[in-house]
């Protein structure tokens, strides 16, 4: 049976981050077992979770877009270094309702970061962020990536008749 695999068409533009793959395991992991046990796991509501984004060049600019719901704006930080985007923030758990009221308690709180590797050539102090309706969106505009073009493969067979052609010429 094949693995599936999200498809990234922009993959080339940013790092892996091996830690948020843990992150997401971890937080696969969590749901199944509350699924199973009924209930939540200990020290998830302390832990840090990853909003969900995408990405996508438009018009010449490299886009950027978390869902991060319930984050107040006053408490996300967007950076860019040369080769870098970094968005922090953190989503704080009410403290109005007690524990022991809760039915159900899916939403994951707490501190989160995620690394977008930039194409070189970013113009930082163009980069523009917005948010609307618990949407972040980035956009730092980005050098034209140039379109793939054909490169004719040589074989063994077109060399060896210019080698011949050139011993029988030296022969003669």
């Amino acid at each position: 049976m094949k693995s599936l695999t999200r498809w990234d068409p922009l993959r080339m533009m940013r790092r892996w981050e091996p830690f948020d793959e843990l992150r997401s395991i971890q937080h696969e992991m969590d749901r199944l077992f509350e699924r199973f046990m009924g209930g939540e796991v200990p020290g998830r509501e302390t832990g840090m979770w990853t909003p969900l984004v995408e990405s996508y060049v438009k018009d010449g600019k490299l886009v950027v877009r978390a869902e991060i719901p319930g984050v107040d704006p006053k408490d996300l930080d967007v950076s860019m270094t040369e080769h870098e985007l970094v968005i922090k923030g953190e989503r704080k758990h009410e403290k109005e309702t007690k524990e022991e009221n809760y039915a159900y308690r899916e939403i994951a709180y707490g501190a989160f970061e995620r690394h977008f590797a930039l194409p070189e050539g970013a113009k930082a102090d163009e980069l523009k962020a917005k948010f609307t309706n618990g949407i972040l969106e980035i956009t730092v505009p980005v050098p034209a990536i140039s379109k793939a073009r054909k490169i004719e493969i040589e074989t063994g067979k077109e060399s060896v008749k210019a080698i011949e052609s050139g011993a029988t010429k030296k022969a003669a």
